[in-house]
């Protein structure tokens, strides 16, 4: 049985047309998947019975500030500020190392938090949601 390290993960962002590029300096990374709980019970039943409904996520990304720019990460941290955002900024989450362990889905932005304490690096944590069908290759 394999296991795999939490520093085997990595994040690939685009805002636009093109390829995802890695978010460098990524710290962790975390998505939670979400289905609707639809109640289907019918009168004079006894128990409750439900059905699964539309599936959302949510999640965000920390990262070290590195103040790189021209690459994906300034792209990605700077995604909160577009108001009319088309929700098709691409986000790729790696699993491993190799790439063949993802879940890859468009999104929109939703937040970004700049942290800066004595004694520590600092870091940004961007938070998303999932805009349409998420694609799981784990």
């Amino acid at each position: 049985m394999a296991f795999y390290r939490g520093e085997e993960g990595s994040v690939n962002f685009k805002n636009s047309s093109g390829t995802t590029e890695a978010v460098v300096s990524t710290r962790n990374w975390s998505l939670t998947v979400n289905k609707e709980l639809l109640e289907c019970t019918d009168h004079g039943d006894t128990s409750r019975a439900y059905v699964g409904g539309l599936i959302s996520a949510t999640g965000s990304v920390e990262l070290l500030y590195t103040a790189a720019s021209s690459n994906e990460t300034e792209n990605f941290v700077e995604d909160c500020l577009v108001a009319e955002d088309a929700g098709d900024a691409v986000f790729e989450l790696f699993l491993d190392t190799s790439g063949s362990k993802k879940l890859s889905f468009s999104g929109v932005v939703t937040s970004t938090d700049f942290s800066a304490s004595v004694g520590d690096l600092e870091t940004i944590t961007v938070s998303f949601t999932s805009n349409g069908a998420i694609t799981s290759a784990v």
